[in-house]
């Protein structure tokens, strides 16, 4: 016979479940009462594979948001067939890290820095693994925006392609064949001339030209004349010695000597000043040297005029002077 239930504790089970129901929803939803979502949509032409739901938003590199779903067509236009995405973006996280240069919800602000270069493009997490997240960046030189929505449901940041993807499409659009043929011409003419080349003769003559090098530098003339040229160097080094010698006395002798024209110069230029001074025109001794000038001025013309008497009148200095009435 089977024991009955107890409803008390069937009762205590189903209140526990609750409670670790509520509270799960609580602590999962905790992130969106408090740090409000806005959503956005973004269309990539190209494969999303490795981007997944929850996948992180990145604005050049800090992560503001995360991938909400992942569609394959939304309110665009059936010849149009990008893949779109809809991320969502912590308002409160982006303008915190952002200085507010992403106000998220404020359509004027968005457009205003999707014209300065807002972009979104797919990144990738790690080359091993392939996880591909969503970077949003300002691209100073993008390109023109393009917008897929028909009808304005989401605010839409326009997608450019990454950088794998352009280099892909570089790829693509090289003309491989062209290269290869281009490639195969040039070793076929290279094979050709090759080819046409006398490689028995090339080799004696290579091999002569190493044998004329080995006798040259072998030959006991280079010998001597290294021997000669090391000797010259060692008499031009003692000549040198021997004139450093010579020179340190002659350079001490020249010094002395014109320390001593220095103070010659010196001593005549105090003489020429003391003569500047006796001759100037506020000198003491100038108005006794104009005096005896004029006296020597005087017996000059004493002599001149004693000169003339004796001219006239040889005897004069014997018989003397004569009167005016003595005079014939």
């Amino acid at each position: 016979m089977s024991k009955k239930a107890n409803p008390t504790i069937i009762g205590l089970f189903f209140a526990i479940g609750l409670a670790l129901a509520v509270a799960g929803l609580l602590i999962f939803s905790s992130r969106s009462l408090f740090h409000p979502q806005h959503k956005t949509i973004v269309y990539f032409n190209a494969s999303l594979k490795g981007l997944n739901p929850g996948a992180p938003v990145k604005f050049r590199g800090v992560t503001i948001g995360s991938v909400v779903d992942i569609l394959i067509r939304h309110n665009q236009a059936s010849n149009d067939f990008s893949m779109p995405v809809v991320i969502a973006i912590d308002k409160k996280l982006a303008q915190i890290k952002s200085d507010e240069q992403l106000r998220i919800g404020d359509k004027a602000n968005l457009d205003q820095v999707i014209g300065q270069g807002l972009r979104a493009r797919l990144d990738s997490e790690s080359l091993v693994t392939g996880v591909l997240y969503v970077a949003l960046d300002i691209i100073p030189d993008a390109p023109p925006p393009a917008f897929h929505q028909i009808k304005p449901e989401y605010q839409e940041i326009p997608s450019v392609p990454s950088d794998l993807q352009q280099l892909m499409a570089s790829v693509a659009h090289l003309n491989l064949q062209g290269l290869s043929e281009k490639l195969g011409g040039i070793l076929t003419h290279v094979d050709l001339i090759l080819g046409q080349l006398d490689m028995a003769a090339i080799n004696s003559g290579v091999t002569n030209l190493l044998g004329s090098a080995n006798h040259f530098v072998t030959t006991p003339d280079l010998t001597n004349s290294l021997t000669s040229l090391r000797r010259t160097l060692d008499r031009a080094d003692v000549l040198v010695q021997h004139v450093d010698g010579r020179v340190d006395p002659l350079v001490d002798s020249a010094t002395n000597t014109l320390n001593d024209a220095r103070k010659t110069l010196a001593e005549l230029r105090i003489g020429l000043q003391n003569i500047s001074d006796l001759v100037g025109p506020d000198s003491a001794v100038r108005p006794d040297l104009a005096q005896a000038l004029q006296e020597l001025g005087s017996a000059s013309r004493s002599v001149a005029d004693l000169a003339e008497l004796l001219k006239r009148d040889p005897n004069a200095l014997l018989v003397g002077r004569k009167s005016p009435k003595e005079l014939p």
